[in-house]
């Protein structure tokens, strides 16, 4: 099994490189290798296709499964509905927003597909994510004790409609993504300078193609 790696944004002895963007920037791309989220349930691997999409690429494979509260506790928590009146507990999200002013806000996102070329974390704020409209989506996502995102350490996960997710502080996360026919709205919780001050990126290599 070819199992592909991540090179920090800031090699040493490279070129100073494009920090990596939000969604609509663009990198230069060579040599790419294709990450893509595929299918839902059985467990989450790595497989490699046998052709290739581009001469010098390879296509790996991320299967994603159905989350739960146990298969993603090391990366965050699964906010699930409950009955009104019911009293915090464990199953409500655990927050960290004391580190600036928190900003909630619903995040349009255009169709991306379910394939990704960067992945990042923010290390002050705990980040709850949920679809505001009826349909699953898709996040890739590795430990915050994880040092160099590869392969070998992120799982994907398929989210249903309804669900909402919060990451920990410091987890690596890839997405939302999604492949259906229009964009889709997002319910964010973050902080006001999260994107600014405390967008910690990695690239797959150089860039990275985005398929469906």
């Amino acid at each position: 099994m070819m199992v592909g790696t991540l090179r920090p944004v800031a090699a040493e002895g490279a070129h100073a490189p494009r920090r990596c963007g939000r969604p609509r920037r663009t990198h230069l791309c060579t040599n790419r290798r294709l990450v893509k989220i595929v299918g839902r349930g059985g467990s989450a691997a790595v497989t490699v296709s046998a052709g290739s999409n581009m001469a010098g690429t390879s296509a790996l494979e991320l299967h994603a499964v159905d989350i739960d509260r146990e298969n993603f506790a090391p990366f965050g928590q699964v906010i699930s509905p409950q009955s009104d009146g019911e009293h915090f507990g464990e199953t409500d999200a655990k927050l960290v927003l004391d580190q600036g002013v928190p900003r909630f806000y619903i995040m349009r996102l255009e169709k991306r597909g379910l394939s990704f070329g960067t992945i990042v974390h923010h290390a002050k704020v705990t980040q709850c994510l949920g679809s505001t409209q009826g349909y699953a989506w898709y996040m890739a996502v590795a430990s915050s004790s994880v040092t160099t995102p590869s392969m070998e350490n992120m799982r994907a996960f398929r989210i249903p409609p309804g669900v909402f997710i919060k990451l920990h502080c410091g987890t690596w996360h890839a997405g939302p993504l999604f492949d259906t026919p229009q964009d889709m709205d997002f319910a964010n919780l973050e902080l006001s300078d999260t994107n600014v001050t405390d967008f910690n990126c990695f690239d797959f290599g150089e860039s990275i193609a985005i398929r469906p």
